[in-house]
Parts: structure tokens; C-alpha cells; sequence
């Protein structure tokens, strides 16, 4: 069920039913094989954002909707991935799970791509798994230091941002709209992802609602300047502000 009550909640139903449908792996289920802890906002910020941009530019179809589920086996493959340990009592078959299911992950999003004719889209879907992976190697190898604020930003960026905002900008030119909006609703969907990025690192609450402002300011400025229906998006910029109000308990969360 979707979390709270979007005015695109049908189609994020969908979006998430084809999902559970497509991971449902024969002969083992997908918790048999990985144990993937997806909390409320992980099931929902990258499909909402996408599906939030189609909405406010009256453009929700079959096509959104796949979108949608695209960037979300994108974020799904790059989480497994991140589950994979090399301790030396490990045994074999859980090292290799997560390097197999992420990679059936990637898979899926690739055969998406082909089955809705969206493969114009494969080039800036795939510049953004390579931008992840930086992120994720950014991280690995400064796991033994002290990071600052703006360093541990600039990972973040890389390993979320870099996502929604592709998502966002993916879903304006699907729906045909200007290349200055692409570049504002990307621009948007950017700091939602480094919001929730910054917060499950328990950075400043200051830090965070300084993003979730600029996110806001990108609104008012799309407002100022465009006829689109905002609603949705000013729909998902609340549903962040307000999960991201409290400390990050990723057990608490949903699932």
C-alpha cells in the first residue's frame, strides 16, 4: 500500500504491484536469495518523484508509470549491490546473491526499457548507474576517514541526488515539456534526493530543511514562470519534509 494518500496514488499502486510481480524470482523468492531492508521512503521517493513530474505536467500514462518502476529497479540493483561482504567466514553463497540479484536487477530495467520503447532513455540511465557506483567507490574509500560536511555531500549527490534528479528530468522530457523546466525539475528532484540522502546520514536537521527549502524555492520559481499543475510535486515535497522531521530509524520506518 502506498504510504500516504498522493493524488497519483493509483498509479504508484501500479508501479509498486509490477514491481513485487517482476521480483517474484522461481524457484526462491527474492527475501530467500537477499535480505533487502526497504523502508516506507525507499519503496516510494524515486517512483513518487516520477510520477509526480507527469502529474503536474498532465502526462500520466502507461509510459510514466514505466518509467517509474525503471528508476526504481535502478535504485533497488544499486542497494543489493551495496549488501555484498567479502569476510572470510562468509559463506559462498551469500557472497555471490547480492552480485547476482543486482545484477537480474539491472536486467529488469534494461528489458523495461525495450518492452515500453524507451531506450532514447538508456544513455542518461546509464550515465546515472555509473555516477552511483562513483559514489558508492567515493565511499569505500574514504571509510577509514573523517569526512566533512561538504564531502560527505558531494558522495551523497553522487549516490542519491544523481538519481532523483534523473528520474525528475527523465519524466519532463517524457512528457514533452521545455529543456529550461527539465533542467528546473531536475534541479528539484536533485535536492529531494540529497535531502533524504543527508538525513540517513544523520546530518544537521539545519542541513536537511536548508535543502528541503532550496527544493521549495525550485517550486515557487517553476510557479512563477510555468502553467504547470504543481500540485503533485508540492505533494511529495511534503511528504518529505515530514519524514524527514524526525531522527533516521531505519527499522521504524515501514516495510
Amino acid at each position: 500500500m502506498v504510504p500516504v494518500d498522493f493524488s497519483f496514488r493509483g498509479e504508484l499502486n501500479t508501479v509498486q504491484a509490477h514491481l513485487r510481480e517482476e521480483i517474484n524470482f522461481k524457484p526462491a523468492g527474492f527475501e530467500e536469495l537477499v535480505h533487502l531492508e526497504m523502508n516506507e521512503m525507499d519503496q516510494t521517493v524515486n517512483p513518487a518523484i516520477v510520477l509526480a513530474v507527469s502529474g503536474s505536467c498532465a502526462d500520466n500514462n502507461r509510459k510514466s508509470e514505466a518509467l517509474a518502476g525503471i528508476i526504481q529497479f535502478i535504485f533497488m540493483a544499486n542497494k543489493v549491490h551495496r549488501l555484498m561482504k567479502d569476510d572470510d567466514d562468509l559463506a559462498e553463497e551469500l557472497r555471490q546473491f547480492p552480485v547476482l540479484v543486482g545484477d537480474l536487477l539491472y536486467g529488469k530495467f534494461f528489458l523495461e526499457l525495450c518492452r515500453e520503447k524507451l531506450l532514447l532513455f538508456l544513455e542518461p540511465l546509464a550515465q546515472v548507474m555509473g555516477t552511483m557506483s562513483q559514489g558508492g567507490i567515493s565511499r569505500w574509500l574514504s571509510r577509514d576517514k573523517k569526512l566533512s560536511g561538504d564531502e560527505l555531500l558531494q558522495i551523497i549527490e553522487l549516490e542519491s541526488a544523481s538519481l532523483t534528479g534523473t528520474a525528475a528530468r527523465l519524466s519532463a522530457e517524457l512528457a514533452g515539456v521545455s529543456l529550461p523546466l527539465q533542467e528546473k525539475l531536475e534541479a528539484f528532484g536533485w535536492e529531494i534526493g540529497l535531502a533524504w540522502g543527508a538525513w540517513k546520514e544523520s546530518m544537521e536537521v539545519t542541513v536537511v530543511q536548508s535543502i528541503l527549502q532550496r527544493a521549495n524555492d525550485i517550486l515557487e520559481d517553476i510557479s512563477a514562470e510555468s502553467q504547470l499543475e504543481l500540485y503533485p510535486l508540492r505533494e511529495v515535497h511534503r511528504y518529505l519534509a515530514m519524514q524527514l522531521s524526525g531522527d533516521y530509524r531505519p527499522l521504524e520506518i515501514g516495510s
